[in-house]
């Protein structure tokens, strides 16, 4: 028997709130209060999938739109949406801000990481000219 689509969504929304360390808003549609279909801390994400296997989905500037102003009620500083293309992978649409964030942090995070050592290097004998060395790392990776 197949997946009803609130089937396949909710299983979307298991996979993504698992993967990111978040909770699957149970009901998210039904409640005039709670919105998105994962939370992750500042993090609001309505989740889109495909019933079938696809090889395209169309995106709607209503969606990008509604997840913006249901962000902002719920006070989520960032939103994205999740698209399944009826498969276990998710791609998400983010704003351009949130994506220069993301990689500026993961190149501060990997500069971080590299000046320490690499991440089974005890960080706790950090010098303070080390230390000092790690934060002008991390301005210019921002």
């Amino acid at each position: 028997m197949k997946d009803s689509t609130r089937a396949k969504s909710s299983k979307q929304e298991k996979r993504i709130a698992k993967a990111i360390g978040g909770r699957q808003v149970v009901g998210s549609g039904s409640t005039p209060f709670l919105k998105g279909d994962v939370i992750a801390g500042d993090l609001f994400i309505e989740a889109k999938t495909k019933m079938n296997h696809s090889q395209s989905i169309t995106v709607k500037k209503s969606w990008i739109d509604k997840a913006k102003e249901q962000s902002l009620a719920m006070r989520k500083e960032d939103y994205a949406i999740a698209v399944s293309f009826g498969d276990p992978k998710e791609y998400y649409l983010i704003e351009d801000n949130l994506m220069e964030d993301l990689y500026k942090s993961r190149e501060a995070l990997r500069a971080v990481i590299d000046a320490i050592g690499g991440v089974d290097h005890d960080p706790l004998g950090l010098e303070s000219a080390e230390i000092y060395r790690i934060r002008e790392l991390i301005k210019e990776a921002y």
